[in-house]
Order: structure tokens, then C-alpha cells, then sequence
């Protein structure tokens, strides 16, 4: 799970460090591999199915994968959306983005801030579903 920048107009391209990509995409900036990143609604259902590559910019080292939000705009004021994956099966992954004024919003704010950040800048951790369920049951990240 991650909070989501602003990132100039570009925050549907969305930043993680090469640890994150490794860890949890299995992506490596050599590969040319691709996932499949599915958008869940609020009740759980698949609404966009995309294929993906990462990016990763050699001149300043960043990686990044770009996700469909759908028509979603990005908040004004402070607070980011937050970005919550789940693995469904390998290179495969089921995501949703929850605005700072949807529900669930808080509880995930919360859990991003119960334990260490990987990596600089916005708040991102790697997290079991179990620990999303735990500070959010209704997050609805199974998929049907």
C-alpha cells in the first residue's frame, strides 16, 4: 500500500523504489516483463483490466507503473489518495484507490502509520491482506 502523489499531473504514473518493484511486483529494471493490474470497485468487482510494464528512468533512478484510475481526479488540499494492492496470483495484481473522502480512508491511513516505510518520500509499506482486513473489513480486495 502506498500514498499517492501528486507527482505534476503525472500521479496515475505511480512511484515505488526498486526494492518495492523486486519485492512485490517482481519487476527489476532488466526485465521485460509484464503485470496485470486489475481495478476493483468499492463492492469488490473487477471494473479495468490493463497490462503493464515498469518504467525505470536512468537519470534519476526512479521506477514507476502506471494504473487505471478511472476518471478519478486527484484531491485538493493535503491529504493523498492511497493505493492498495493485492498479489491475486503471480504478475497479477487487484488494486484500489481510496480517495481521502471514501470510506476507509482513515483506517488506511492509520495502518500505513503503524509500522516503518520503505524506502524515501510518501508513506508505503508491505503489508498482508490480513493486515488490511484487520484495520479495514469492508476494503473488498478478494475480487470476485
Amino acid at each position: 500500500m502506498a500514498e499517492v502523489p501528486g507527482a505534476g499531473g503525472r500521479w496515475k504514473q505511480v512511484h515505488f523504489n526498486v526494492d518495492v518493484m523486486r519485492r512485490f511486483f517482481h519487476l527489476g529494471q532488466n526485465n521485460a516483463l509484464s503485470v496485470t493490474l486489475e481495478r476493483l470497485d468499492s463492492t469488490g468487482v473487477v471494473a479495468a483490466r490493463t497490462s503493464r510494464q515498469l518504467v525505470f528512468s536512468d537519470a534519476n533512478s526512479n521506477s514507476k507503473l502506471e494504473f487505471d484510475f478511472g476518471s478519478a481526479a486527484y484531491p485538493s488540499g493535503d491529504s493523498k489518495p492511497i493505493l492498495v494492492a493485492v498479489e491475486a496470483s503471480y504478475l497479477t495484481f487487484r488494486y484500489r484507490l481510496v480517495m481521502p473522502t471514501d470510506p476507509g480512508y482513515q483506517q488506511l491511513g492509520s495502518l500505513l502509520s503503524a509500522g516503518p516505510s520503505v524506502g524515501r518520500g510518501v508513506r508505503r509499506r508491505l503489508v498482508t491482506l490480513d493486515d488490511v482486513e484487520s484495520y479495514w473489513p469492508q476494503v473488498n480486495l478478494r475480487g470476485e
